[in-house]
């Protein structure tokens, strides 16, 4: 099994950006869908979100942005290539979590900074806290998302072959 370096790189990138369109598809689309505006008998205008249509929109982004990445973006790796690439991206997204949960002096602004990045994985942190009522593991367990891609890989690289002449 002879791995290709060059492809290391893709599940950390994809990643990465994955969390930075969801952040912003967030943002931009999301109060089309979950922002709930009502006036109040005052007068007062009263924004709230809705939590079923938020988690309704974080999963679909979700789930398109794993399947777009899977049947895309990774069709051309080994399992065992996506599984070294996952790696690299979990052990990334962990190091920054650990920093963050254990950490005191860990800068907020950091933080906020670097949210935008982990966003794609939000869907699950929400319903691993509903679920469980346990912060670690809620933000942890999705540190670990990008090993999904690695049921998208192909099992081996065909070797290239020449083309027969007449």
């Amino acid at each position: 099994m002879k791995l290709r370096p060059h492809t290391l790189w893709r599940v950390p990138v994809y990643c990465i950006a994955a969390g930075i369109v969801t952040h912003f598809l967030t943002i931009f689309l999301g109060r089309w869908f979950f922002v709930v505006s009502s006036t109040g008998a005052d007068g007062m205008l009263h924004v709230s979100l809705d939590p079923i249509r938020s988690s309704i929109f974080q999963w679909i982004l979700f789930l398109a942005l794993l399947l777009l990445g899977g049947l895309w973006a990774f069709r051309s790796m080994t399992r065992w290539e996506i599984a070294l690439s996952a790696a690299i991206a979990a052990a990334l997204y962990l190091a920054v979590t650990l920093a963050e949960l254990c950490l005191p002096a860990f800068p907020g602004s950091l933080s906020l900074l670097l949210a935008p990045l982990t966003s794609w994985t939000a869907a699950l942190s929400s319903l691993l806290l509903r679920l469980t009522d346990h912060l670690f593991l809620s933000v942890l367990l999705p540190d670990f998302l990008p090993f999904l891609f690695i049921l998208f890989g192909k099992g081996s690289v065909a070797p290239v072959q020449a083309p027969v002449a007449g």
